[in-house]
């Protein structure tokens, strides 16, 4: 597995509101993730958005019909019901979206991730920690397993041109 280059941000040190606009601006010019840490245990990830994509993809050629992906047990809500928290992902009722610096913040249909668009195109994305795990763990292994037509075909070749087990 590649090496995680990560810049974590404990809450309890955190901005109030966060900055997003700057964490999401160090996010798409270094490509590296943010993670929102909470008592040392990580919380929720800004991810490049192309990072999401090739994580997902991965992930559905191992599994073309959607998997069950972890979601929170006993998340507590606040007192307007689906409240939300600095760095923690909850499910959002739909809201209008919120201009930090030069970035859109969408909150997509599921209410659990959040997008951060900029000039119309998404270039981060916020997700639960444990779905990044699974997401990589899954990836991971389906990437492992995976041979392009062309590496196959050599690979073949390479077989047929060995001699019969126990006749060499």
């Amino acid at each position: 597995m590649e090496d995680v280059v990560k810049i974590v941000v404990e809450r309890h040190y955190a901005s109030k509101p966060i900055d997003y606009g700057r964490l999401v601006s160090l996010v798409e010019s270094t490509g590296e993730r943010v993670v929102f840490t909470e008592h040392g245990g990580a919380v929720s990830v800004l991810l490049p958005a192309g990072k999401v994509a090739e994580l997902e993809h991965w992930v559905r050629a191992d599994c073309p019909v959607p998997g069950p992906i972890p979601q929170g047990e006993g998340e507590e809500e606040g007192p307007d019901g689906a409240a939300r928290d600095v760095g923690r992902l909850r499910v959002e009722p739909l809201a209008e979206p919120e201009e930090y610096g030069p970035y859109t913040r969408y909150v997509r249909a599921d209410g659990r991730r959040v997008s951060f668009a900029r000039g119309g195109a998404v270039v981060v994305v916020q997700v639960d920690a444990r779905e990044v795990e699974w997401l990589e763990n899954r990836a991971m292994h389906a990437r492992q397993g995976y041979m392009s037509p062309k590496q196959a075909a050599a690979f073949e070749e390479f077989l047929a041109r060995q001699p019969p087990v126990g006749g060499q």
